[in-house]
């Protein structure tokens, strides 16, 4: 019986282990869309490498970056502000899914009082979002993040926000 008892307490911690791993990008593969490429309204070639955003700020050339055919941009407007774009490069229409994400002047605030920006990670061939929340307190620099995943044309939470942050 003392045993049964050791073996349950050890698969149960096995398993709030396992459940608590980090989410990975593999967990959520898609196939990258390979037609044509419709490129962002907003944004202009003006020679080589060089991509220019309607506030004529440089811009990351359009490609796909993230869930099989979307693109997704940071775009600086000012200071401590920034906002993000989502473009599906398939067709391209721009959805407005991640204004959440985005840092107008006042700078917006951790609970504790500190200004933070986000940055998202993302991969061209998976759903998974990786918001991550840079704070800049008297420590220094501190990250928290939070797991999210493309569905159904919606940004779902698959996380509760961690107060560090993950290599990839």
């Amino acid at each position: 019986m003392k045993s049964m008892t050791l073996l349950l307490i050890f698969l149960g911690l096995a398993l709030q282990v396992i459940g608590q791993r980090p989410s990975r990008f593999e967990d959520y593969e898609v196939a990258i869309y390979r037609g044509l490429i419709h490129r962002p309204k907003w944004i202009r070639h003006i020679a080589d490498d060089e991509w220019r955003d309607e506030a004529s700020k440089l811009s990351d050339p359009p490609q796909i970056n993230f869930a099989g055919k979307y693109f997704m941009a940071v775009h600086s407007c000012g200071t401590g502000c920034r906002y993000y774009t989502m473009t599906d490069l398939s067709s391209g229409k721009e959805l407005d899914l991640l204004k959440d994400f985005s840092a107008r002047e006042p700078p917006p605030k951790t609970r504790a009082g500190f200004p933070y920006l986000t940055d998202l990670l993302t991969r061209a061939n998976s759903r998974l979002l990786v918001a991550q929340f840079r704070a800049q307190s008297p420590r220094g620099e501190e990250c928290s993040e939070r797991v999210f995943i493309l569905e159904r044309k919606r940004i779902t939470p698959v996380s509760k926000t961690r107060q560090s942050c993950t290599k990839y």
